[in-house]
């Protein structure tokens, strides 16, 4: 008598374990005697690993869209020269970045104009020309919002500012321009 049998894998939250199990009509379990046990010839065994890679690559997909995007203003933020700019930057959804990497650059992610990383400010990297004139505002980091503060407006501050979030498992920027006025 030939089984027919199927085997079944899910994927079960929240732990997101694989649970696979073969399955037959109750009364061919009953007629056997027992569960039908997988066998290496059978030919299930050949769409057991692109089963599992299918259910690997829904995690690797839910992980990634379950993390986070960074926003700025759609509008270029305007400060005088010798004034102040606050260029604001945040998380979407609303998570904390307190452990998170907050870094602001000009064009080439080298190029600090300031930088939080483990739960400090870190200044070693940052550009001359910034050094003494940023601050990151971080009252609300705890809901994914930051602002750069930057004193004393130069006319080499005009431009691009890339705010840069990492995470332990992923990362996102946003691009933000900076407008002198007064030049």
């Amino acid at each position: 008598m030939k089984v027919r049998q199927s085997w079944h894998c899910h994927c079960m939250p929240p732990t997101h374990h694989m649970v696979c199990y073969f399955s037959c009509p109750p009364d061919q379990a009953m007629m056997m005697g027992k569960v039908p046990l997988f066998s290496p010839s059978s030919s299930v065994s050949s769409a057991l690993p692109s089963y599992v890679a299918f259910c690997l690559t829904l995690q690797v997909h839910r992980l990634v869209s379950a993390q986070f995007i960074v926003a700025g203003p759609d509008h270029p933020v305007t400060a005088s020269l010798r004034g102040e700019a606050i260029l604001p930057c945040h998380l979407s959804p609303r998570i904390s970045a307190e452990n998170m990497e907050v870094r602001w650059f000009r064009s080439k992610y080298s190029e600090v104009v300031h930088l939080y990383r483990g739960g400090r400010d870190q200044y070693g990297q940052q550009m001359l020309e910034y050094q003494g004139r940023t601050e990151l505002l971080k009252d609300d980091i705890t809901n994914g919002r930051v602002s750069l503060r930057i004193r004393n407006i130069q006319p080499s501050d005009n431009g691009q500012y890339t705010c840069y979030f990492q995470s332990s498992v992923s990362y996102e920027e946003a691009l933000l321009e900076l407008q002198v006025a007064g030049q």
